[in-house]
């Protein structure tokens, strides 16, 4: 990166933070002046929120999640029973557009979050996957919802992965094979076990698979990536064994 590249990153973070700012220190509050009743019914309502399961995958990344749909319907009648409506709306601030979500109690009073939509391209399909993203996100924290297997409830994992790529290349589990087929499930304790057994105690054939696949264990392997491992592994241990009796 040259030092104009550099000036220009270090523009576009100021302009950034001075948005940040005024959406932050904005005269508008982020609740209304009362929210007794509101915060009655949101407790209320907490207690029938069901359990919300992983419905969707991302065919780039070892992950699933519970898109917008798989929510929404479930969360809505609740909110209705007990006089509470959920909506988001867009505002400009600056020219940066900023997600407002508000949740409504039937009192009048309510509370919100405010959000700065930052797609990563200027594109309609980018903006549109990063506003449900958003969203999704925005929805979650608002009502305190948690996802079963929440893949991005990891210990801070995904955080630390330029940190982890010095250490161990990486500690997310990048295939070397068409992600579009890829599965978020991993393998079955009788997998590992044949794997483990095909291995052998070989640390240094280990080690190899895992590098080649960029793995950070066998027990977190994708299911649908066994055959592919189970065969390199066996293909592996075919040509040291002919190299051995040459």
């Amino acid at each position: 990166m040259d030092v104009n590249e550099k000036l220009d990153l270090i523009l576009k973070e100021l302009e950034e933070i001075k948005i940040k700012a005024k959406i932050e220190g904005s005269v508008e509050p982020y609740q209304s002046k009362e929210t007794k009743e509101l915060n009655a019914a949101i407790a209320k309502a907490s207690i029938e929120f069901p359990k919300i399961n992983v419905n969707r995958e991302n065919p780039y990344l070892v992950a699933g999640y519970a898109d917008l749909n798989q929510m929404l319907p479930k969360i809505r009648p609740i909110l209705g029973r007990n006089d509470l409506h959920l909506s988001h709306q867009k505002k400009l601030v600056d020219g940066a557009s900023v997600l407002i979500t508000r949740l409504w109690h039937s009192s009048g009073q309510w509370i919100e979050s405010r959000i700065l939509l930052k797609p990563n391209k200027n594109t309609l399909e980018a903006y549109g996957s990063h506003l449900n993203c958003m969203k999704r996100f925005e929805v979650m924290d608002m009502l305190g919802l948690t996802i079963n297997d929440d893949p991005f409830d990891d210990d801070g994992e995904a955080d630390m992965e330029e940190e982890h790529k010095d250490i161990d290349m990486g500690a997310k589990l990048k295939t070397k094979f068409d992600r579009k087929k890829q599965s978020f499930e991993v393998i079955t304790k009788e997998q590992y076990e044949e794997i483990m057994k095909e291995l052998d105690d070989e640390e240094d054939l280990t080690k190899t698979v895992l590098e080649r696949y960029s793995l950070r264990s066998f027990r977190e392997m994708p299911k649908n990536m066994f055959p592919l491992v189970i065969r390199e592994i066996r293909r592996i241990k075919e040509i040291r064994k002919r190299k051995y009796n040459e």
